[in-house]
């Protein structure tokens, strides 16, 4: 599966000497003082286990890299102003990574996943207002297991857009490892 992902162009060179990559999750923690996303990728976590298996040795986090962005199977435009840091070096890797070592799914869905919040399957707005009566009902231990299961709707990556409910713009990709050979092309950029 071709993918791209795009990181400090510090981390290409590591890649180079040392073969692979994983991501520590220091970012995660580092960002924390401003959200608490944790819970959220030790679900991600979770559910990749579920649907690729367990992660290598060592290995706790997945790499992310876009499938579809834009509604687009193409290099990310980059410049763009969301990778990086203004001023960083970057690198957009075009990468190549086994099918089954792949988990797509919806980044712009994911958002609900970050902000434990329960995602409707509604395509309508009328839709949507009986949905959410249901879930004002409930109870404080069946919202939070209905926060959840809603979650896998994530997963669900076919294009949808009735301009109430969109989804498949931007499909993210998560694996537990880039290994250099994997790598098929570089472009490095100044972050905007």
């Amino acid at each position: 599966m071709i993918l791209w992902t795009m990181q400090p162009a510090e981390l290409y060179e590591q890649i180079m000497q040392d073969g692979y990559f994983h991501f520590d999750g220091s970012k995660i923690e580092e960002d924390a003082w401003i959200y608490d996303y944790k819970p959220s990728y030790d679900w991600l976590v979770d559910e990749m286990k579920k649907r690729i298996g367990q992660p290598p040795n060592g290995i706790k986090y997945p790499v992310w890299a876009w499938y579809i962005h834009y509604s687009q199977h193409k290099k990310p435009d980059l410049r763009r102003a969301e990778y990086g840091r203004k001023g960083e070096q970057m690198v957009c890797m075009e990468i190549d990574i086994p099918d089954e070592q792949v988990v797509l799914s919806d980044e712009e869905l994911w958002h609900f996943v970050l902000g434990n919040w329960y995602l409707s399957k509604a395509t309508c707005k009328k839709d949507y207002d009986r949905d959410m009566k249901w879930f004002d009902k409930l109870s404080d231990d069946n919202k939070n297991k209905a926060i959840t299961d809603s979650w896998q709707t994530i997963f669900d990556i076919e294009p949808f857009d009735n301009k109430w409910f969109i989804k498949g713009r931007f499909v993210q990709a998560t694996f537990w490892e880039l290994k250099a050979e994997q790598i098929i092309k570089v472009w490095f950029f100044k972050a905007r």
